[in-house]
């Protein structure tokens, strides 16, 4: 790992677990293992940090969700989709992976402070999702059920609560897990 990747790594380590506006270039050198004006030969400033963060994870976040051929499958004669398989593994995408896992708790930190964090944590963690979630229910045919809107907020609400409720107890993820289970196995039954 080089200089600067160090750099964003320790970055958002700090910035998960202090915020923006809490986090000093004094204490990123420290732990980068360098003097902290040496971080200006790669970054203009903390914000030009956070921003090239936030620029990554856009395109991470985004090309997760547009990978749901793996949860294509054929029920009752009918294309479909695993709408249970599909939400419990973005429930632990937003969990377990390493850098998402980060700028989700770093931007739920930031949302309140910085309008730049609210937005992307908006656009990236609630709007985008739903809007795919709508792509999907029309492509699948679900939408003479229900306004699209409506069922992919039905659809992706448990998954946000669930994220929340691990937050605030990562000892639950299992219990989440069935939760979850149980919460679209009910949605099929009204849907389906």
């Amino acid at each position: 790992m080089n200089t600067k990747e160090k750099i964003l790594s320790k970055s958002l380590d700090l910035f998960s677990k202090y915020g923006y506006s809490d986090m000093s270039m004094e204490n990123l050198a420290k732990e980068v293992g360098i003097k902290a004006p040496s971080i200006y030969k790669h970054f203009k400033s903390k914000k030009d940090i956070f921003d090239t963060i936030v620029k990554d994870a856009m395109i991470r976040i985004d090309n997760q969700i547009d990978d749901v051929d793996d949860y294509k499958i054929i029920k009752n004669n009918q294309k479909t989709l695993n709408i249970e398989k599909l939400s419990i593994d973005i429930f632990k995408y937003l969990l377990h992976d390493p850098f998402v896992s980060k700028v989700r708790k770093m931007l739920s930190i930031e949302m309140y402070k910085n309008p730049q964090a609210m937005q992307f944590y908006v656009e990236k963690f609630i709007h985008n999702p739903m809007t795919k979630q709508q792509e999907i229910i029309d492509y699948y045919g679900l939408s003479k059920f229900a306004d699209l809107k409506v069922l992919s907020t039905i659809f992706y609400s448990p998954i946000l609560l669930a994220v929340k409720l691990y937050d605030a107890d990562p000892e639950k993820e299992d219990e989440l897990i069935e939760l979850l289970k149980k919460s679209y196995e009910q949605l099929e039954k009204i849907i389906i």
